[in-house]
């Protein structure tokens, strides 16, 4: 086998390894039980999916301890060694003004080599996640596809080697006239072993190409079209009738469209994938009930598209936007469109699912620097730690009680640049959600009521609906805000319900 080397290769484990990191476990931070969300306490479902905050190396290595060689499908769409900075739009207010602040920095301080040991030690672990019938996709393009299959070779055997497939998309806003347009990205598919999980489905089916497509006709007996011929100088046609709607795919994939910003599923996120493309590689290579994983969720297009499609599923991320995104994507889910039939709505609540944190430590209130006035960032004083406030109403009539936020404040407003301080005019353009726990206890936060903004809808409930407490007794509920930067604020109030 051809092996690929780099300086400081030898650090990783490549084959048999020991026992794996003994690290801190993880916090569970927030739950969401839909539909019954107020029914929370009752509920008896042993699995709830996982939404992950943290790195993933610490992440893999905790989930290893109780979901080793449990996961179907693992899909990743990691950084790509680019050498430059990737963006997500804020959005502000009800206008959908919006602002460039960045996802995720793809610059590697050592060179590839940084990013070959990033991208190797988190695959190995990976490896140990699958099961026996596993499948990996890994989402890639010209800059270091060819290294990472070398890698993959070496980590999963070149015989578990099945596809390179080619995502092929059309390049709108290229300009370059100094070589050939790029407009495709590789995905690399691996297998656990010779026993893997792979469906012929027909809704993983390619369209007819257009030749096809015009030739097609229509009798008593289905769908045909002719197969041409000749026989000693006479031409000749036989109807052939066919039974799928399109072809089985190949291994380039020309009929996915990318995201444009005036879709439906578009999040604002610079390098966001389609729920399209995750529905191919989601039904091929997995059943129902299966478990799917993605450990660099980005948008929450793998989420997404698993819990449609009524997979179980993991997804981490170490940006806090991406887990604020996907989140709200999830809590978006029934508006959006139905994978299985694109042109309705999907109409179901998400399932189950709980947002965890490892080592994840709060900054305060954060602002992205490019939305900090000059001024402020020659001074280098605009580090601070203090936390956000907000002012409510709790409204009581008798054991029903109503929660109106009247106000948000944030200490380091002072710091932003005049335009985004025009636009941030009003409090209520720095909420992005709120929710409530009517019925607090212990230390996750139980989203039973929550409001929220999505890119295509800026409206925001600032009155809560009224929730109906069942028995007299003192209570405690906590009400929390997530502002356009993703700063969360979390306070207490104790009520008396007589």
């Amino acid at each position: 086998m051809v092996r690929l080397n780099w300086k400081n290769k030898e650090t990783l484990k490549f084959g048999e390894r020991g026992d794996h990191q003994n690290i801190e476990g993880f916090q569970k931070v927030e739950t969401y039980n839909l539909p019954s969300m107020f029914e929370y306490e009752n509920s008896s479902d042993s699995w709830k999916n996982m939404l992950i905050l943290g790195d993933n190396k610490l992440i893999l290595n905790n989930l290893i301890k109780k979901h080793k060689e449990q996961v179907k499908l693992i899909y990743i769409d990691p950084p790509f060694a680019t050498g430059g900075d990737f963006n997500y739009k804020v959005f502000i207010g009800k206008n959908k003004d919006t602002h460039n602040a960045m996802a995720y920095t793809d610059i590697w301080r050592e060179g590839l080599k940084s990013y070959l040991n990033f991208i190797g030690e988190r695959l190995l672990l990976m490896k140990d996640l699958l099961s026996n019938e596993g499948s990996i996709y890994v989402h890639l393009d010209w800059h270091a596809s060819h290294y990472i299959k070398v890698m993959l070779d070496e980590i999963f055997g070149v015989e578990n080697f099945r596809n390179e497939i080619i995502w092929a998309y059309p390049a709108a806003s290229a300009q370059t006239r100094r070589f050939y347009i790029r407009s495709f990205d590789s995905i690399l598919f691996y297998t656990k072993s010779d026993e893997y999980t792979f469906n012929n489905d027909p809704d993983i089916y390619m369209e007819y190409s257009d030749r096809v497509k015009f030739a097609l006709k229509k009798d008593e007996k289905g769908t045909f079209y002719y197969r041409g011929g000749s026989h000693d100088g006479k031409k000749l046609s036989q109807k052939v009738y066919v039974t799928q709607e399109g072809i089985f795919p190949r291994d380039v994939w020309t009929d996915i469209p990318y995201i444009r910003a005036n879709t439906q599923e578009y999040q604002g996120f610079s390098t966001q994938k389609p729920e399209r493309l995750l529905k191919r590689i989601i039904l091929a290579s997995s059943n129902e009930n299966d478990l799917i994983a993605d450990f660099f969720c980005g948008s929450g297009t793998t989420i997404a598209v698993a819990e449609k499609l009524k997979r179980r599923w993991i997804g981490s991320d170490i940006a806090p936007h991406s887990i604020h995104l996907t989140r709200k994507r999830l809590l978006d889910l029934s508006s959006s469109n139905d994978i299985l039939n694109w042109n309705v709505k999907y109409g179901k609540s998400t399932s189950p699912f709980e947002i965890l944190k490892i080592n994840q430590a709060s900054d305060g209130c954060q602002i992205p620097q490019n939305f900090i006035s000059k001024e402020v960032k020659d001074s280098n004083s605009f580090v601070k730690k203090e936390l956000a406030s907000f002012d409510v109403e709790l409204r009581k009539n008798r054991n029903e009680v109503t929660i109106e936020l009247n106000h948000y404040t944030t200490p380091n407003s002072n710091l932003l640049n005049n335009k985004i301080k025009h636009n941030l005019s009003r409090w209520q353009d720095w909420i992005d959600y709120w929710a409530v726990d009517f019925h607090t206890q212990g230390d996750t936060f139980k989203s039973m009521w929550f409001s929220y903004r999505t890119p295509k809808r800026r409206e925001l409930k600032l009155t809560s609906d009224s929730y109906n407490y069942k028995k007299p007794g003192n209570y405690q509920l906590s009400i929390k805000v997530i502002d356009i930067f993703e700063n969360e604020t979390v306070q207490n109030y104790d009520i008396n319900i007589s």
